[in-house]
């Protein structure tokens, strides 16, 4: 197990801190991203995550559900889905998610902010071979988020921190 730390620098400022499974390997840049390969080599999952900028005092969660289904839309090139709120031990914000066909077909993503974050939050998106990835689980389980103080944010809202399924299961719908 290893820990990723990206500390608030400038403008946004916030930042954020997971913990990556030993089987993942990360790579570090402008994005964090983790990625795990089966015994065959191939891709089981992805988890890219980003600091992005917003002015989140006026309609925070208009900005942050507008932020997810919008790089949903991009991510899988097909209409904007709805999002939904979504509440993590460090942070609240929404996610939308999707089915493509693409060698990653389940999509999820997350756009979060801390509690008192003003000008920006993290986006992350995570890619999977199956509805369930147990590393992205344990990576966004472990996800907090660093204040513009380098603090590590907590929520205080109802059920955040209980120890429920984080990763929401995509569900095919059919004709």
């Amino acid at each position: 197990m290893s820990v990723i730390r990206r500390a608030p620098r400038g403008r946004p400022s916030i930042g954020f801190q997971l913990e990556v499974p030993a089987e993942v390997e990360c790579l570090e840049g402008a994005v964090v991203t983790c990625r795990e390969r089966g015994e065959d080599g191939r891709t089981v999952g992805e988890l890219v995550a980003r600091v992005f900028a917003a002015a989140l005092i006026i309609d925070r969660d208009g900005i942050l559900a507008d932020k997810a289904s919008e790089a949903l839309a991009q991510e899988t090139r097909a209409p904007a889905a709805p999002a939904l709120e979504v509440m993590l031990p460090g942070a609240t914000g929404f996610r939308a998610e999707a089915i493509q066909r693409a060698p990653l077909p389940y999509v999820h993503v997350f756009a979060l902010a801390a509690p008192d974050s003003v000008d920006g939050g993290i986006l992350v998106t995570i890619r999977s071979l199956r509805p369930d990835w147990p590393a992205a689980e344990q990576m966004l389980s472990s996800l907090r988020l660093l204040t513009r103080h380098g603090k590590l944010a907590t929520s205080d809202e109802p059920g955040a921190n209980d120890n429920a399924t984080v990763l929401p299961v995509v569900v095919i719908k059919r004709p």
